[in-house]
């Protein structure tokens, strides 16, 4: 089979060009038709390479191009060359945009980007020269393995990856088609990307028209399948599709033709795998970021990422660039407004207005003048000016500059002789601009990988704290910044569980509440009933129940409330059958919690692992609300 719009031959099974990604079951492969050729490609590769290059043998196809195994003879070197479709060498824009770009990404010079030596045409044949590698690439990995790979391995390859991908971002080349036939692997077992700038050359003009993207649908970042402009952001994206065919087996998004792959890589939730480790299930948690929808939700570069994956079990990566947190907002942009200040960089306030130059004691005896003003025209005008003085006019620290001149101004229209007062008002506020503003805007904000403090209230005496599953000593921590599981076991009390998130440099606290354990009489062994001490140093389990479908729960889309996550206590039997079903942390909506119970009810599960035997395990599971 044909591309109509390239011209590449395509295995007659095909769903989408291997040149373009042109989706080739909604069109009618016409127009580039094949010469019937006097020699093959290989023969032709060799005619016109003959005087440089001892052509040997062919390595593959896919990805825009054929990849030869050859020797140059002038130093006695393997190389690998990539040559182009014969068709698009009558493209001159394609063939003059692929040259431009193949020099570009010629000149990283990195260990994980496999070095370009030449680029080159000849005739038809459109070509460049690379280094050989001996290993094979991630895709051939994945097939021979038929399942996911090794948390480890996987966070090798993609912190391999990474560093060729920060390298490159820095350099302002961006890859665009990341995917496993574009990773390959060296003698040493090292992760090397291939590929870079091709599909940048492939981009524009006659060979993908008006708004169509090139890429492989099923690693397109949701802006690429738009169309848009794209960053290092959609690599981060792209990588995090490979992640999660690593970890899985499959992709997370298929479907019958390109458009339904993008439309779901745009609309709908990543699908969450079962996950038998927590190896795996904190690696999931990384991937989750790397393929957020939006671009200021993954994270920002290659470089933050390679730390998070180096970090071995630790997943310690902020939040701060991706999803504003209330209690950091309101730490850091308390009196933001939404108007423009009338001094923010050393403006200065006209001449004569009262506190422009006269220094700090001079504001605050006017702030103190202003303050027993106020008291009098509150006691003579009865609430009205007591109400300004509750509303911050004077000393408010939460509310804006503006809002406070506004809601004061609004409040005093009624009588033209209180004009005085909000003029004064405002001056004082401008004052008070000039001593605050500068401490609230300008303060430096902790580099990144600065430690965070955590402070721990209502630790009872002989209580276990662990966090990310290790036992630490005190109620201040100072710990990375990141996002940590905090543990707090008390004997005859359930055990308190909670994720933190540590800023750099910031101080966090949580407030632990332990409910009592409801421990029957009866005797029981420690596996029998959950507790605080349920499963302690893996006496119960050595991997815990999980289910064999996903736990989101539709919820209407004209809902008047949107419940949040519930977390039930479940007891799972051997066989992987739900015995007891509990609310653990309910929800905001009663009704949420009851479906949750109902859909724990019937689900099928793998069960608890015991020494390589099933086991009858208590798990704690969240069932989280998606809108429909």
């Amino acid at each position: 089979m044909y591309c109509s719009r390239c011209g590449t031959q395509n295995k007659d099974s095909a769903k989408f060009c291997d040149s373009c990604g042109l989706d080739l079951t909604a069109t009618t492969p016409v127009g580039a038709i094949k010469e019937s050729p006097e020699m093959t490609e290989i023969e032709m590769v060799r005619k016109e390479l003959e005087k440089e290059y001892e052509v040997i043998d062919e390595l593959g196809r896919g990805g825009m191009a054929i990849v030869f195994k050859a020797k140059e003879t002038e130093l006695d070197r393997e190389v690998a060359i990539k040559v182009l479709p014969f068709s698009l060498a009558f493209d001159k824009e394609f063939v003059e945009r692929f040259q431009r770009e193949a020099r570009t990404s010629a000149k990283l010079e990195h260990p994980n980007i496999i070095p370009i030596y030449r680029v080159g045409k000849s005739g038809r044949v459109i070509y460049f020269v690379m280094k050989f590698l001996r290993g094979k690439p991630l895709s051939s990995v994945l097939a021979a393995r038929g399942a996911g790979l090794p948390p480890a391995q996987i966070r090798s390859v993609l912190a391999d990856v990474c560093r060729a991908l920060a390298y490159a971002h820095k350099s302002g080349i961006v890859h665009r088609d990341i995917k496993p036939d574009n990773i390959m692997f060296d003698e040493h077992g090292h992760a090397v990307v291939t590929d870079f700038g091709i599909a940048k050359a492939a981009s524009g003009g006659k060979l993908t028209g008006t708004g169509m993207s090139i890429g492989t649908p099923h690693y397109m970042s949701p802006e690429q399948a738009k169309a848009q402009a794209l960053d290092g952001r959609s690599d981060i994206y792209s990588l995090g599709v490979v992640a999660y065919q690593c970890l899985t087996g499959a992709v997370p998004f298929d479907g019958e033709d390109s458009f339904s792959i993008g439309y779901k890589h745009i609309m709908e939730e990543l699908p969450t795998p079962p996950l038998e480790t927590p190896e795996k299930r904190q690696l999931f948690e990384i991937v989750k970021k790397m393929m957020a929808k939006l671009p200021e939700q993954r994270f920002q570069n290659a470089e933050e990422l390679i730390p998070v994956l180096e970090g071995g079990r630790s997943v310690s990566f902020t939040t701060d660039a991706t999803m504003a947190l209330p209690s950091m907002s309101g730490a850091r942009l308390s009196s933001a407004t939404t108007t423009p200040l009338p001094r923010l960089t050393g403006t200065r306030p006209p001449s004569g207005a009262p506190g422009t130059l006269a220094g700090e004691p001079h504001k605050r005896s006017l702030a103190a003048g202003l303050v027993l003003w106020l008291l009098i025209v509150g006691g003579v005008l009865g609430g009205g000016g007591f109400y300004a003085y509750k509303q911050g006019l004077i000393f408010a620290a939460k509310p804006s500059a503006d809002t406070t001149t506004a809601r004061d101004t609004t409040a005093r229209d009624s009588a033209s002789h209180r004009d005085s007062v909000a003029a004064a008002a405002a001056a004082a506020d401008s004052a008070r601009r000039d001593t605050v503003r500068p401490t609230q805007v300008h303060t430096p904000l902790a580099p990144p990988g600065t430690p965070g403090r955590l402070v721990l209230q209502g630790v009872p005496q002989g209580a276990r704290v662990l966090i990310d599953g290790q036992q630490v000593r005190g109620t201040t921590l100072d710990i990375p910044p990141g996002v940590h599981r905090l543990n707090v076991r008390v004997a005859g009390y359930q055990t308190f569980e909670r994720q933190v998130v540590i800023s750099p440099g910031e101080t966090s606290t949580v407030r632990v509440q332990l409910e009592a354990s409801d421990d029957g009489g009866d005797q029981v062994g420690p596996c029998d009933q959950f507790g605080p001490a349920y499963n302690q140093d893996n006496l119960c389990f050595d991997t815990r129940p999980v289910p064999l479908v996903s736990t989101l729960i539709p919820v209407p889309a004209d809902a008047p409330i949107f419940p949040r996550q519930t977390i039930l206590l479940i007891r799972v039997s051997r066989e992987g059958t739900t015995l007891e079903a509990r609310v653990y942390s309910p929800s905001n909506v009663e009704t949420f919690d009851n479906q949750a119970r109902d859909m724990a009810r019937t689900l099928r599960w793998n069960p608890a692992q015991k020494n390589g035997e099933p086991v009858e395990a208590w798990v704690q599971w969240r069932f989280q609300p998606v809108r429909q």
